[in-house]
């Protein structure tokens, strides 16, 4: 028990997360019109983990309960695409106002402290009875810094995600609620709106 308090404290390595230090200067793909088209179009449309974290980027400003405000700085959002799997995860802060005495010493001297948090969804698209196509999500777990979370523990940090989740409401609604196919590949994901035409049965 002591070893996973420990472990959950320990930020998580995301250095290999595509498009976490990307350039400034680099343009940011605008995945907002590219799903509006790829629906009102109805084409396939292929998005990079790059691409998509460098979207997050621009455009996420997050703030959690005004409770914590001043006690709590999210650094960033950065999402792994793997296999039928995304993998969200949140960077905190955790800091305390005025933490500086006359002398320049922290009253508290550990803080400012980073930590990892995150959820993983597993993504699927399966057939459906009336032989059209519906895509699944469920909810394993995810982590606490470098400690495993199971499903119901992630709950406890659940808001955070809720306001990513809001914050990206047209986003979502074009990527996820208006596609017949969603498939999660390794650094990818690929989006399909085009409708599926049951096929006849066979006499």
């Amino acid at each position: 028990m002591a070893a996973h308090t420990v472990l959950s404290w320990v930020p998580r390595n995301l250095q290999e997360v595509d498009g976490m230090h990307s350039s400034d200067e680099q343009p940011v793909a605008d995945l907002h019109a590219r799903l509006k088209e790829a629906v009102e179009k109805s084409y396939e449309v292929t998005i990079t983990e790059e691409e998509l974290n460098r979207y997050l980027a621009s455009k996420l400003q997050l703030t959690q309960s005004p409770i914590v405000d001043d006690y709590v700085h999210i650094k960033g959002i950065y999402v792994d695409l793997k296999p039928g799997v995304i993998d969200v995860s949140i960077e905190r802060e955790f800091t305390m106002p005025d933490n500086q005495q006359a002398d320049g010493a922290k009253k508290v001297g550990f803080l400012p402290m980073a930590q990892t948090v995150s959820m993983q969804l597993e993504v699927e698209t399966v057939d459906d009875v009336d032989g059209g196509k519906k895509t699944t999500v469920h909810f394993p777990g995810g982590n606490f810094g470098k400690a495993p979370a199971p499903g119901l523990l992630v709950y406890v940090v659940k808001p955070s995600f809720d306001i990513i989740l809001n914050h990206f409401s047209e986003e979502v609604e074009l990527g996820y609620r208006q596609m017949t196919s969603v498939k999660v590949e390794d650094g990818l994901i690929k989006l399909d709106p085009r409708p599926v035409t049951a096929q006849p049965a066979q006499p």
